[in-house]
């Protein structure tokens, strides 16, 4: 992809992620971040739009990200962003007061609390906690009963989907799962570390997820965890 559509397409989806609301050519050509007329603006709009990363609602003729929009902006666009403010978070918390499968609780609450979004952490597979449940569902996303109907199975098959991702996640690494890709619910991305020999931490938020921020603080945490 050139590099102009490139960063169209990382002006959508941050928009987006912030608003949203689907994103319009003016909008966009108007925001000083690109040196070129609204004309061009919408003739890279439906190319990005036929070629699959974008879409957009019958109502709007603004753009809204696909999940092929998104694993390509968490692929190719996103760059490290600093966590200081998580940092400062974290060391308030006083985690350093806890010990063990406590202390794996403690920061899962303060991430789930930061990030406003849930987390589940798995000790192994008979052993799983989730926290900020209700961050999740408050989320525009979910007042879509159906998308709430659909991601609250997961809570009844946990167990069972942290079993089946252990043998897929890589050690000291973070996965993000986007969308239909996404065990734990295709109204949500998930971004994963693993941790030990059986541990999982798992943030879940929607697709529309601040996935620069949250994968930053997934892989600081994996030096904690």
């Amino acid at each position: 992809m050139k590099e102009r559509k490139k960063k169209l397409l990382k002006l959508i989806i941050e928009n987006y992620i912030k608003t949203v609301e689907p994103v319009g050519s003016k909008f966009l050509a108007n925001s000083g971040s690109l040196d070129v007329s609204a004309p061009t603006v919408r003739n890279e709009m439906r190319e990005l739009e036929s070629e699959g990363f974008l879409t957009h609602p019958h109502t709007s003729a603004g753009r809204i990200p696909t999940e092929k929009g998104y694993k390509f902006y968490v692929e190719n666009i996103i760059k490290p962003v600093g966590i200081g403010e998580f940092k400062e978070v974290l060391e308030k918390s006083e985690i350093v007061n806890f010990e063990g499968c406590d202390r794996v609780k403690k920061i899962a609450q303060e991430v789930a609390e930061f990030l406003n979004n849930a987390v589940f952490v798995a000790f192994n597979s008979n052993s799983v906690y989730y926290t900020g449940i209700s961050n999740l569902f408050s989320q525009p996303e979910f007042k879509n009963h159906i998308n709430t109907l659909n991601t609250s199975v997961m809570f009844d098959k946990c167990e069972e989907i942290v079993y089946n991702l252990l043998g897929k996640i890589e050690q000291n690494k973070t996965s993000v799962l986007i969308g239909r890709e996404n065990p734990l619910g295709s109204s949500c991305s998930s971004i994963i570390a693993r941790f030990g020999e059986e541990g999982l931490f798992i943030l879940i938020g929607p697709t529309r997820m601040d996935y620069e921020k949250n994968i930053a603080i997934l892989k600081f945490l994996i030096s904690k965890l």
